[in-house]
């Protein structure tokens, strides 16, 4: 009888501790655009698709992460009206568009 409550004991005492783990992590390497001065309530295009609202992806914090290669950026008010448009050519890092 003393033999099973050991055991018992032991299983209690093993299952209740979870083992430790370990967490990788690896950065995203994809290269990212920041969009500055983007007039408040302007939407910001990738490539004909929307993403979001310009001023959002300001790179305070937040910055687009994109494919390499060229794009079109678009911005426009929010009645549609383009206020912004340039492709450009992302291959690392980020890239800070300027509008004017």
């Amino acid at each position: 009888m003393r033999k099973i409550a050991v055991a018992l004991l032991a299983l209690a005492l093993a299952t209740g501790c979870p083992p430790p783990t370990t967490v990788v992590r690896t950065p995203d390497t994809r290269p990212s655009i920041a969009i500055a001065g983007a007039p408040e309530g302007s939407l910001l295009f990738v490539d004909g698709q929307p993403v979001g609202p310009a001023p959002a992806y300001s790179g305070q914090p937040n910055v687009l992460l994109l494919e390499p290669g060229v794009h079109d950026i678009e911005i426009q008010s929010a009645a549609g009206v383009l206020i912004f448009r340039q492709k450009v050519f992302v291959e690392s890092e980020l890239k800070t568009i300027r509008v004017h």
